[in-house]
């Protein structure tokens, strides 16, 4: 996620840059599609806010949780998605490796980052930390649910 863009910018690619349609998530959050449509556009063009209300039917019903990761972002917290863990990995070493390999990719993107701290390469390590904390999460789920001997099953 670029930490860069302002909410309402990642708002309007929310609704305006979708696979579905304004009317169609419209339709599925429960909000007239004019209303929706015209919420997306810029304040200075517009003068109406999105209802907070609609916030989280609306990150459900395109997929997108970039508002999400935004708002913790400027509140100063990190947001990770909880990962499913089905079915136990080679003795773990699937997991060690997927954990290794995104380790190794960040300490090599912040190496590049501190000797040219440019866009890209600003870019390039927050996407591998928050890949990192990802990796994170699924091995510590993946833990808990070994030591509990609770497994979920692959459907």
């Amino acid at each position: 996620m670029a930490h860069s863009k302002s909410i309402k910018t990642i708002l309007y690619e929310t609704i305006h840059r979708n696979k579905k349609s304004v009317d169609q998530i419209a339709d599925e959050i429960g909000i007239s599609s004019n209303y929706l449509y015209r919420a997306g556009l810029p304040l200075d063009e517009n003068g109406v806010r999105f209802p907070l209300d609609y916030l989280i039917p609306l990150m459900k019903a395109t997929g997108n949780y970039e508002i999400l990761e935004k708002i913790a972002w400027i509140c100063g917290f990190l947001l990770v998605k909880e990962p499913k863990v089905r079915t136990p990995k080679t003795e773990g070493t699937e997991l060690i490796n997927d954990y290794q390999d995104a380790t190794t990719l960040a300490i090599r993107n912040l190496k590049k980052f501190l000797d040219k701290p440019t866009d890209s390469n600003y870019n390039d390590v927050i996407n591998a930390l928050q890949l990192v904390m990802t990796k994170s999460a699924e091995a510590k789920k993946y833990c808990n649910k070994h030591y509990q001997g609770q497994m979920e099953l692959e459907l």
